[in-house]
């Protein structure tokens, strides 16, 4: 198996708005509601015209980076979403359903997949690879190991960020998310920073495996969302697990139907 650290995390739901309420939450079961949002790297003037999509994806970024002291602008990134802004989607579509079809020029700018990575390079003044991944249900694992692969290779803090909107009625069918969910990860080389959050070894394989099963404490309707399918991962780190086991934790997740990626969380250095 391969290894590397998580450096920072930085987690978003209604449920929690930052790394310390979602590990309070995994110790107590207590999690509070209407989290509060505060992307503050974006300026004003482009906060105003960002869509929560962005506002979100930015926020739990700079979380990552400022747990591990990292300047933004020295991360690559790798963001991943099954299906996009898809309030933005729902809006253009019913727009361009009806006369006089007339879109909102800001709304379009924002609808394409990589609006946020836009966002993120110029607020950071981030020059670093950026890429934007989507492989629908298996989003979330795809982008982990794309990030893991190019943080090795290159020898390089790698930011993953994981994110899916709640759907709008006419999108639920096809991506039944009911909760908005973002995280971000920062993924380096074992050693790159001194004292990270835990360590990851990881392999792929062709078995076909299930998706591990997310504890009722910590459903939070968020079960259905496939850019929280790493909360396990995301869980284990916090405090030894959601199975409350010592560490190491080692976890399956699906790259497709006959794909796997294989993960095991030790303990923090």
């Amino acid at each position: 198996m391969i290894k590397l650290d998580i450096a920072g995390l930085g987690v978003w739901s209604p449920y929690f708005s930052n790394w310390k309420e979602f590990s309070d939450g995994i110790n107590t079961g207590c999690w509070q509601l209407n989290a509060k949002l505060q992307p503050n790297l974006i300026p004003p003037r482009e906060r105003r015209r960002a869509p929560l999509s962005v506002k979100l994806a930015v926020e739990v970024m700079s979380q990552a980076c400022e747990m591990a002291c990292l300047d933004p602008a020295n991360a690559a990134v790798v963001f991943s979403s099954a299906m996009g802004d898809m309030q933005i989607t729902d809006y253009l579509c019913r727009t361009l359903s009806t006369p006089p079809r007339l879109v909102s020029p800001t709304r379009f700018h924002n609808s394409v997949h990589n609006a946020t990575t836009g966002y993120w390079s110029i607020a950071s003044h981030c020059h670093a690879a950026t890429n934007a991944i989507s492989a629908y249900e298996y989003t979330a694992p795809v982008a982990f190991l794309e990030a893991a692969i190019q943080a090795l290779e290159e020898d390089i803090p790698v930011l993953l960020v994981t994110q899916e909107m709640a759907a709008p009625l006419a999108l639920h069918d096809t991506c039944p998310s009911d909760q908005p969910f973002s995280c971000a990860m920062l993924l380096t080389p074992t050693g790159y920073f001194a004292s990270p959050l835990a360590s990851i070894q990881f392999s792929v394989s062709g078995d076909s495996v299930n998706w591990p099963d997310i504890p009722e404490d910590l459903r939070l309707n968020l079960e259905s969302n496939f850019g929280a399918r790493l909360v396990p991962l995301i869980a284990a780190v916090a405090d030894h697990g959601f199975t409350r086991t010592i560490l190491p934790v080692n976890l399956k997740f699906p790259l497709s139907s006959n794909s796997s990626l294989k993960l095991s969380v030790s303990n923090r250095k």
